[in-house]
């Protein structure tokens, strides 16, 4: 049967760069790998034909003599480029394929990049160092480590070169039996991750070459970590600021009071004015978030609650009727009266 085009199999147009052609092979690896289609000949099948496109597609001399000669080219170790090093005899086969060469004469020194080629190693010319991949995760950490600052712990399966195979994915003519052709092997791992202080629901902590690990001893990639925080049971983060509710008697509303508010820094002492009322909002400056970006802290917004005696007796709705005669207008009359 004839061969599918290698572009066509990765997916990937024919002026694709190395970085996409690289991501359309992991990406079709990790779906086709035997381990995750155990028994499956289809997939197994279409595996081994994304292994062999990639093969010849991620190195630049198999690239250009594939996009000059087709199949034949990397077969042969043809390089395109000449250098005086192979002599044509007879017509060129088409582009795509057909017959194999012949008449083709080569110097010893191109037989080791030849048979290289053919059985995973990387010749002469060695094989170009690639960085390794960035990867994601995600925390869930307290609200007062996202505020104040921590430390967490996040368990991932980081990609890691074969060692077996030298990440070649094979051994020989042979698949590798540890990567089963893919040159890449997943291990578990927990990356401890430090909590900057101000760290915003939704935000993304870096850790530098925590991602994949590089092929061929290229640097590793980097791994991205967004951060869900905890909600809290009283404190409430808007931006920069916090927000709470502090509950006040009639007496220290109407007659003014030093009060204790809780802080995310803890409690601070604060005045209310005489004649304070029910949802009145009072700000404490610099009580509140230290922006990682700016530096700057900002503010704890509260706001007060009037909270009436539950136990009814005389006494109390005597001072309740005194209390009411001093009102200088009646309560609902700036209301509408509908719409």
């Amino acid at each position: 049967m004839k061969k599918r085009d290698y572009y066509e199999v990765l997916g990937v147009s024919r002026d694709a760069p190395e970085a996409d052609i690289k991501k359309a092979y992991r990406r079709l690896a990790r779906k086709l790998h035997p381990d995750v289609n155990p028994g499956d000949k289809n997939a197994q099948k279409k595996f081994q034909e994304v292994q062999e496109a990639y093969d010849v597609l991620r190195e630049q001399d198999k690239r250009r003599a594939y996009d000059r000669f087709g199949h034949a080219g990397p077969s042969m170790g043809f390089d395109p480029g000449g250098g005086g090093r192979q002599e044509r005899r007879g017509p060129s086969p088409p582009p795509g394929g057909g017959a194999p060469f012949e008449g083709f004469q080569f110097d010893p020194a191109d037989l080791g990049d030849i048979f290289g080629n053919l059985f995973g190693g990387g010749g002469a010319r060695g094989r170009a160092r690639e960085q390794g991949e960035d990867s994601s995760g995600s925390i869930e950490v307290p609200f007062r480590d996202a505020i104040l600052g921590g430390f967490a712990s996040l368990s991932l399966r980081r990609e890691k070169e074969c060692a077996r195979c030298d990440g070649k994915g094979r051994i020989g003519r042979e698949l590798c039996p540890v990567c089963r052709g893919s040159g890449r092997i997943a291990e578990a791992e927990t990356v401890k991750i430090r909590i900057p202080e101000g760290t915003e629901n939704g935000g993304t902590i870096r850790i530098p070459g925590k991602g994949s690990e590089g092929s061929r001893g290229g640097a590793p990639g980097d791994l991205y970590v967004t951060v869900r925080v905890a909600p809290h049971p009283y404190f409430e983060r808007l931006g920069d600021d916090i927000h709470g509710i502090v509950p006040v008697t009639v007496k220290e509303a109407y007659a003014g009071a030093e009060i204790d508010v809780p802080t995310v820094h803890g409690l601070r002492r604060a005045r209310i004015p005489p004649g304070s009322q029910g949802r009145q909002k009072f700000r404490l400056r610099g009580q509140g978030v230290k922006n990682p970006r700016t530096g700057q802290t900002g503010d704890h917004i509260y706001t007060i609650r009037i909270m009436l005696p539950k136990t009814e007796t005389p006494a109390g709705i005597d001072a309740a009727t005194l209390l009411d005669s001093l009102y200088e207008k009646p309560v609902r009359s700036d209301l509408p009266k509908g719409l």
